[in-house]
């Protein structure tokens, strides 16, 4: 069940989340992007700590969901016998920093404070995907939640006295992206029993787990457009970016699906909705569906301001 009007992956991979590598062995696997003989070297497999997570909608779904108080199947779905409601890791710039400087002591464990102190971010030249990017394809209202409150709500809602159940539901690879699909349901749901559950560690491969409130993500490729190559100096433990002619490439990044019934409302009181919102600008290449169109930054405040006069 795909959450915009796009054309189906080129793959999936259901019940797995496959690493970069794995998915390039796969011998049906027909990319230009993913298969391209070179790439200059990136800060590969960074993990991030990432609390936040995002639900961008257009003005017509905003409207909704202050009409209602909360999140649910739209319109044009309400036949359906479930659907998800999709929510994508809201990364900040301290879990970019905090990424960076974990990777960097996994390369160099005995960097001195001197080596900490003098080297210069290295991760802002690669982090450029619509994983890392304040516009969305989704529309102009981005609603921030914590994973931690998000989860509480959903099971407050729909999970009695359990707590929700995450799943790894699928890797589904698109023309220029990967993406990792964590499902969450009540633990009565039993669609997905034989799906694995989420890891609560990286042991091993794991692309993504969750712990303690925050979804860890390791990052296969953080951009669509590498235009930057990392040089590793071991001998002085410092890396460096220098320049480099543009090479397009898969990026890759974590969706949290929450199952939803008909009916089903996830219920937010409008208040705390006003302090999750904010007005973005729509990226180019956008996916919105009808009646929903880009607006521009201003008129997406307007909408926002208008909301608040009438609920507020």
């Amino acid at each position: 069940m795909h959450k915009d009007g796009r054309t189906p992956p080129s793959a999936q991979f259901k019940k797995e989340h496959l690493s970069l590598s794995n998915i390039k062995k796969t011998v049906s696997i027909k990319n230009d992007y993913l298969l391209k003989p070179y790439i200059p070297a990136y800060p590969e497999l960074v993990e991030f700590q990432v609390e936040k997570v995002s639900h961008v909608t257009g003005e017509h779904g905003v409207r909704g969901i202050f009409a209602k108080s909360g999140f649910k199947q739209p319109s044009e779905l309400e036949n359906n016998e479930h659907y998800f409601l999709w929510w994508n890791l809201s990364v900040t710039p301290h879990d970019i920093f905090s990424a960076e400087d974990r990777f960097l002591t996994s390369l160099f464990p005995r960097r001195s404070a001197a080596q900490i102190c003098n080297g210069s971010p290295i991760l802002q030249h690669f982090t450029n995907s619509e994983a890392f990017m304040e516009e969305s394809s989704y529309g102009n209202f981005r609603f921030t939640f914590s994973l931690k409150e998000l989860l509480w709500h959903y099971g407050d809602q729909f999970c009695g006295r359990d707590s929700p159940v995450l799943h790894i539901y699928d890797t589904a690879l698109y023309k220029k992206e990967i993406q990792y699909t964590v499902v969450v349901h009540p633990p009565e749901v039993h669609l997905y029993d034989d799906y694995p559950r989420l890891p609560n560690d990286g042991v091993g491969d794991s692309v993504c787990w969750y712990n303690k409130g925050a979804m860890w993500w390791r990052c296969q490729s953080p951009s669509d457009d590498y235009n930057s190559a990392l040089e590793v100096n071991r001998s002085d433990a410092s890396v460096s970016v220098s320049p480099h002619a543009s090479v397009y490439y898969v990026w890759d990044h974590v969706s949290v699906a929450f199952h939803m019934e008909p009916g089903w409302v996830l219920h937010v009181d409008r208040d705390r909705l006003f302090r999750r919102v904010k007005a973005c600008e729509v990226s180019d290449h956008h996916l919105l569906r009808s009646p929903d169109y880009p607006l521009s930054l201003h008129d997406a405040e307007s909408t926002l301001a208008d909301l608040k006069a009438r609920y507020g």
